[in-house]
């Protein structure tokens, strides 16, 4: 039970940008989290995500939620569309979509999470642009 112990405990207002840092792969973990930002876009028209507090530093748990606004008052309207094991990038049951307290207060949209992962991705890149020329 010791390896569940957080040695990098997640700041509560954090997001996925916040602990890239912490990650065991981030490439992967940022790509697999855009894919279902991706899916959820696809279905509710816009998506952002918010990173478990409560989860392992190195592979947090995260809710995906639909964003849309609502017809009469314009106003944003964001709803849970579904909380992913942060290891295993499966579904999680519902209850942990309800507790509140396991999720970050700070989201990251779209857009923000492609940016990231093309960050991410840069030196690898930049290297491959190097050795071209």
């Amino acid at each position: 039970m010791a390896r569940r112990a957080v040695e990098n405990a997640i700041p509560a207002d954090a997001t996925i940008a916040d602990v890239v840092d912490m990650l065991d792969k981030p490439v992967e973990y940022v790509r697999r989290v855009l894919e279902k930002l991706e899916q959820c876009r696809r279905a509710h028209g816009d998506a952002q995500v918010r990173v478990g507090v409560l989860s392992r530093s190195e592979c947090p748990n995260y809710l995906i939620e639909a964003v849309g606004e609502d017809k009469k008052s314009r106003q944003k309207i964001v709803r849970p569309d579904a909380a992913y094991s942060g290891s295993t990038h499966r579904e999680l049951a519902p209850r942990h979509v309800e507790d509140t307290r396991n999720w970050s207060p700070e989201e990251m949209n779209i857009t923000a999470i492609a940016a990231l992962i093309g960050r991410l991705r840069e030196p690898r890149s930049t290297s491959r642009s190097g050795s071209e020329e």
